[in-house]
């Protein structure tokens, strides 16, 4: 551990290092500037401020993680996550449930029971039908014919519309 890493507690007491006194040189050079002074009572403060705040978060931390122990996937859970992979989708799913309970079995299980059966079927029924009830499409995207002078069928309205859009 290097010394710079060393946690120093704060009950250590600090001793002011006072500056060394350099004889002066009969002809200084350049003109010395004194130090600031460092409030040695602030930086204590200060640093004890810090400490108590690490301890505390070191102790809510520990508090924490004794609080919550890892959670365990319950059997059930599982078989969800089992069954929504498989594509089942959310609505049936809360069916799946209500059945797995009043009959008191595994969600596995409850898949084969009638009634889920049947409100499965109802509900792919629904989805079928949603489906195919679906808006027509718009077109195939061919090019319209455009009516000339030529095409036959052209009643008087639509030839005197082509002459007056030509001149």
């Amino acid at each position: 551990m290097d010394p710079e890493e060393t946690v120093v507690p704060l009950d250590t007491p600090i001793e002011p290092v006072e500056p060394e006194v350099n004889p002066a040189p009969e002809t200084p050079a350049e003109p010395i500037e004194p130090e600031a002074e460092v409030d040695v009572e602030q930086l204590q403060a200060t640093n004890k401020k810090l400490y108590e705040r690490a301890k505390k978060a070191e102790a809510d931390l520990k508090a924490a993680k004794l609080a919550a122990p890892p959670q365990q996937a319950s059997p059930t859970n599982v078989e969800e996550t089992v069954l929504l992979a498989n594509g089942m989708p959310e609505d049936l799913m809360k069916e799946l449930k209500a059945v797995a309970a009043v009959r008191k079995v595994s969600l596995i299980k409850a898949q084969t029971d009638p009634i889920f059966v049947a409100v499965k079927v109802q509900y792919e029924k629904d989805q079928k039908q949603e489906a195919a009830s679906l808006p027509a499409s718009r077109g195939s995207g061919a090019m319209k014919v455009k009516k000339d002078f030529n095409t036959p069928g052209l009643t008087r309205e639509e030839h005197m519309a082509m002459v007056k859009s030509q001149s």
